[in-house]
């Protein structure tokens, strides 16, 4: 290399690489090794901002005329400098920048989920092993309404616990609050008669909407009337979320999504005026004409009322404490349902390019709004727990009396879960005879489901099916294991992505069916001694390893 007569001469330019390209006819531009900067002796100020940036120096040579050459390098966020000009994490940044700035749908860049398999076979992991999970606790639940003593004492204790994430545990003792006159008064009583009836009278219909219409029973009895306000402030934050949008079929900001998070955790009911009001909003604006934004506002919405669900699903919200073992169950409600329900909503929010069709700007926020997922729900239980300790007899006059459901009426929901899992499968994969083969997977189980006491039981099948935690485990790491299996074997990522839906589908569709023949037996082995023990081992080891998959944000590694 030519002799170095001058140093730098001037540091550099703050914008991109691409904009210090000026006066072209003037310099050179290039690129050094790291060998070659320490040749040069050039060093970076500490202060320097990240950035890509360029610097101009002066070399001559022995009976050569000087010349001037640019020299590109850049800074990345963690301030290391790059001399080949690559940083991966500005170029993330400077692509975040511009979808932030997107105004409206049209501005933004289209999302293929077949040109992106890592993320879409992720997801796709995780998705089937939260289905399984919730179609259990869902069967699970009704099992317990209808068990002949489900409104003793004895089913309310450690077995319900265990094996139902949604049934509501209530103790048979007056709290300290019970007796209070101020909860006897005659608005309290009619919104309280209103709210059980109503619910009781649609459960045969729809169990789903009760669930919904009853899930602020806990606030319900903490501060009575009171808890009627969060109603119109649901239907103001929708309005306004909808508005801070100029009424577009887009997420709304980060602020935005977690206030709706929050109203949504605390009654599922007003997550779902939270979604109502945001998608008549955007309905009037006039820009819900596609499929692609009907299917965008929906994702949102999801993220407005399903967190409560979700944690009420994966584990129960309320449950007496009175000895270690009904102890260590309280716990692990709190971490299961918080650890469980983050994980899900992170993948709503990845999976919302997918639904929309665009990429999403949001969606780098995903960690961070499954954090604030998580820890809402650690708020609900122990806003739950205060509820079951100062008032349990008026928790238990609030629940609902669950009607039984006709064959038809089952039909009918099956068929409404089957077409938004279609819908939603299609979106990601298009139609194809895959879509149709893990749809079938899929609604098999639950076709079958509803004439389940046909089926043949054993203890022994109950005995060893996974449920909770490990069922979930189970999903997660069959799944892995089969996309890595498959993927070096085709040629293209969507032929991939194609192909593992159809291998994600086997291990739920197999669980699903085994679980047909299973009854619990006499006893359950987790209630003696040396059940205990092994459950509370097994546990904790199966925990540890769900968080590692979590916290690791990686599950396949596709190389199509």
């Amino acid at each position: 290399m030519s002799r170095i007569i001058l140093g730098v001469f001037v540091l550099l330019a703050f914008a991109p690489g691409a904009a210090a390209m000026e006066n072209t006819d003037l310099v050179m531009y290039q690129t050094i090794t790291e060998a070659e900067a320490d040749e040069l002796d050039i060093e970076i100020p500490f202060s320097e901002p990240a950035g890509f940036k360029s610097l101009e120096v002066q070399i001559s040579g022995m009976g050569k005329e000087s010349e001037f050459k640019t020299i590109l390098f850049c800074k990345d966020l963690n301030g290391e400098i790059h001399w080949n000009n690559i940083c991966e994490d500005l170029t993330a940044a400077a692509a975040q920048t511009a979808l932030e700035a997107a105004d409206t749908r049209d501005e933004l860049p289209v999302y293929d989920p077949l040109a992106n398999p890592k993320q879409t076979t992720n997801t796709a992991i995780i998705a089937f092993a939260a289905l399984a999970a919730l179609t259990s606790a869902g069967a699970i639940a009704t099992k317990m309404r209808n068990h002949p003593k489900a409104d003793s004492e004895n089913s309310s204790g450690y077995l319900a616990g265990v094996t139902s994430g949604e049934a509501l545990i209530a103790s048979s003792a007056i709290g300290k609050g019970d007796n209070s006159k101020l909860w006897n008064r005659p608005i309290n009583q009619r919104i309280d008669h209103a709210v059980s009836t109503t619910g009781g009278r649609i459960s045969g219909f729809s169990p789903l909407a009760t669930r919904i219409l009853s899930d602020g029973n806990y606030q319900r009895s903490l501060i009575g009337p009171f808890s009627l306000f969060i109603y119109p402030v649901a239907i103001a934050l929708g309005v306004f979320a909808s508005s801070s949008l100029h009424q577009e079929a887009l997420p709304p900001s980060l602020g935005l999504i977690m206030l709706m998070m929050v109203v949504g955790v605390i009654d599922a009911f007003a997550g779902v005026l939270v979604s109502i009001t945001f998608v008549l909003s955007v309905l009037i604006g006039g820009h819900l004409t596609s499929f692609d934004s009907v299917l965008t506002v929906a994702g949102v919405c999801l993220l407005a009322f399903s967190p409560a669900l979700l944690a009420g699903a994966f584990r129960p919200f309320r449950r007496e404490v009175w000895d270690f073992t009904s102890l260590w169950e309280r716990g692990t409600d709190y971490l299961l349902a918080s650890i469980l329900t983050g994980w899900v909503v992170q993948q709503i929010v990845l999976g919302l390019p997918g639904l929309s069709g665009l990429q999403l700007p949001i969606t780098i926020h995903a960690r961070s709004i499954a954090l604030w997922a998580a820890a809402l729900v650690v708020v609900r239980f122990a806003l739950e727990d205060l509820s079951l300790k100062l008032f349990p007899q008026r928790l238990k006059s609030l629940e609902p009396k669950y009607r039984e459901r006709s064959i038809s009426q089952q039909l009918f929901t099956l068929i409404f879960k089957v077409a938004i899992f279609g819908v939603v499968a299609w979106k990601f994969i298009g139609i194809s005879p895959e879509l149709f083969i893990g749809v079938a997977l899929f609604s098999l189980p639950l076709l079958m489901g509803i004439y389940e006491d046909k089926f043949p039981k054993s203890a022994m099948v109950q005995k060893w099916m996974p449920s909770g935690i490990i069922e979930m485990l189970v999903m997660t790491l069959s799944g892995y294991f089969l996309a890595l299996m498959v993927q070096d074997r085709y040629p293209t990522a969507s032929r991939y992505v194609l192909i593992s839906f159809v291998l994600l589908s086997i291990p739920g569709f197999l669980i699903k069916i085994l679980a047909l023949f299973g009854e619990e037996g006499p006893e359950d082995w987790k209630i003696t001694k040396a059940g205990k023990v092994i459950y509370r081992v097994f546990g904790v080891i199966a925990l540890g390893v769900l968080i590692y998959i979590i916290l690791s944000g990686l599950l396949v590694s596709i190389k199509v």
